[in-house]
């Protein structure tokens, strides 16, 4: 590997590319786990709850009226709620935080979230712990922002994964030159021009000059290929043995690939590695990204929403914001199927409520709304009628609880 790495660095005038979080998606591997990130926030749903305790059970109850609910669904005038997600998300991948401007009046709720770039933006806490974002001429007090990040070495400004694993997507984008220089020039390595035994070369070096020149502009790019005829006293090319395999071309492209899907915690086959992929570890691998990789950023988002968004009336009176994880968390029909049965023999859920996960309207009749028992599936408090058997496909005797 160090040798292909030699060359990469050679390839790119001894030096490495610049990574930014700007740039940073002329990585393969970085724009794969982008898109896989920025895909599932962007596609699932958010909504603003009332949380309280109801009969000394906590209950949820959807507020799609709320301001802040009608805020996440038009957050401003040219974003619609799925442009602003994803670009959010987009920010965070690569950023590791999200800032946008809340418009509002002095009083009343907030009326758009306007983005900027954190790059355009210093951050700063004074002594007393107060938090102001400057941009140019501007300045805003943490209240007047809606602040989301990931950790923060100070604190405050949270720490992009960019820029620490920076090295190693600058040797994945010098990959990828290096392999477009090798196939632009038709996949044919460096000839290697060399005099005859007992030749004195050319008269000068500007005859030598002209000749490589002459040369070069002959028989590369849409010219390869070509006859090739050498001067008197030239000896015939030879190729250096540039053996993909043998020099670890592809092996240096796919740990680099594992380094950076890793430094996301994002599971190999979501960035195009299926070598050791196959269809039970990659379903098992699709939950472990939804829980290690997602869960974190949906709470993250959450949190700094409840935290921006909500006035302190709301929050003191049980008002939350979620992500709606159900589509995300989607299992097979089958799957899915089983564990309604297993939810509504234990009481978990009404049929209706399973219904309306799977989008369908209600059944209207009392029993769809009912709570059910696993030791008799009996609605509690009623005695047991032919017709609550055949809804629950009961075979076997049944008591009432």
């Amino acid at each position: 590997i160090d040798t292909v790495l030699q060359r990469l660095i050679a390839a790119q005038g001894g030096s490495l590319t610049a990574v930014t979080p700007d740039n940073c998606l002329r990585s393969p591997t970085v724009q794969a786990l982008h898109t896989a990130i920025t895909n599932r926030i962007s596609s699932t749903p958010i909504h603003v709850y009332q949380s309280a305790m109801v009969d000394g059970k906590e209950a949820k109850q959807k507020l799609p009226n709320h301001p802040v609910a009608q805020l996440l669904k038009a957050p401003n005038k040219y974003q619609t709620n799925v442009n602003y997600l994803a670009d959010m998300a987009s920010v965070l991948v690569r950023y590791n935080k999200f800032i946008a401007v809340k418009g509002q009046g002095t009083t009343g709720p907030i009326r758009e979230l306007n983005p900027i770039k954190p790059s355009e933006v210093t951050i700063e806490r004074d002594d007393n712990f107060n938090v102001t974002f400057k941009r140019n001429q501007q300045t805003w007090p943490s209240d007047k922002i809606h602040y989301i990040r990931g950790p923060a070495k100070d604190f405050v400004n949270g720490e992009s994964i960019v820029t620490n694993v920076g090295t190693a997507i600058a040797i994945e984008i010098a990959c990828e030159n290096y392999g477009a220089t090798f196939f632009e020039n038709g996949a044919i390595p460096l000839l290697i021009l060399k005099y005859m035994q007992g030749s004195k070369g050319f008269k000068s070096s500007e005859d030598e000059k002209k000749f490589i020149n002459d040369f070069q502009a002959a028989f590369s790019g849409v010219n390869r290929n070509k006859a090739l005829l050498l001067p008197p006293g030239m000896d015939d090319p030879t190729v250096p043995n540039i053996d993909n395999e043998k020099a670890q071309f592809l092996e240096t492209r796919k740990l680099y690939q594992t380094i950076i899907a890793g430094a996301w915690n994002v599971p190999p086959h979501l960035v195009g590695n299926l070598e050791n992929g196959h269809y039970n570890n990659v379903e098992q691998q699709d939950k472990d990204f939804t829980m290690n990789v997602m869960m974190p950023y949906f709470m993250m988002c959450e949190a700094a929403m409840e935290r921006d968004l909500l006035s302190q009336a709301d929050r003191d009176s049980g008002i939350i914001i979620r992500f709606n994880m159900d589509a995300t968390l989607r299992a097979s029909y089958i799957e899915r199927m089983q564990g309604y049965e297993i939810q509504i023999r234990s009481g978990m859920k009404t049929p209706n409520e399973c219904r309306e996960r799977e989008g369908d309207n209600p059944a209207d009749d009392e029993i769809s709304d009912s709570y059910f028992y696993s030791a008799n599936l009996i609605r509690s408090g009623s005695e047991p009628t032919g017709r609550e058997l055949s809804l629950i496909h009961i075979s076997e005797p049944t008591r009432q609880v």
